[in-house]
């Protein structure tokens, strides 16, 4: 663009049309716009280096650290499992607790229990391997379909609680 820019400003009757101000000015952007697009390409060089794609960040844990954030993930998927289908099986066998205000806790209860059954565990396993996905990819959109899914449902719920009370 800038041989163009000099080219053009050079022909007879073009610094009629052409001020010199306006050729040091397009000369300014070709220059910053050669200097992103160089800037772009050497980022995106790094991130193709170490083999991860579209930003994704790859983690490293030692083993110990593998061990411990383990069983925390694990132990938070089985609390959050046992903890709404003990607010799902109360609702249902209490008589007392069987009231259309407490039908809205149970409809959230089995949402965030359909989130620990189809989303935690995948997470935790993508977060102990690296990051790296390692399920296939059709299930990664069956995957993202349900994260977004039971995810929308929970906040939902939630919405029509606060309305209701």
């Amino acid at each position: 663009m800038k041989s163009y820019v000099m080219e053009r400003a050079k022909e007879p009757g073009a610094t009629n049309m052409i001020s010199e101000a306006l050729v040091a000015h397009l000369l300014k952007i070709a220059q910053e716009a050669t200097e992103a697009v160089s800037a772009t390409s050497r980022s995106s060089t790094l991130l193709m280096e170490n083999g991860t794609r579209c930003g994704e960040q790859i983690l490293n844990y030692d083993k110990m650290e593998k061990v411990f954030i383990g069983g925390l993930l694990t132990m938070l998927t089985l609390l959050t499992i046992c903890g709404n289908l003990l607010v799902v099986i109360s609702v249902c066998f209490v008589k007392k607790l069987r009231q259309p205000s407490n039908y809205l806790i149970v409809s959230l209860a089995v949402a965030d229990l359909s989130i620990a059954l189809a989303v935690m565990p995948f997470v935790s396993i993508t977060d102990l391997i690296g990051g790296q996905w390692v399920f296939g990819q059709v299930f990664c959109n069956v995957f993202i379909a349900m994260d977004v899914m039971c995810c929308t449902a929970s906040i939902m719920t939630l919405c029509v609680i606060s309305i209701d009370r």
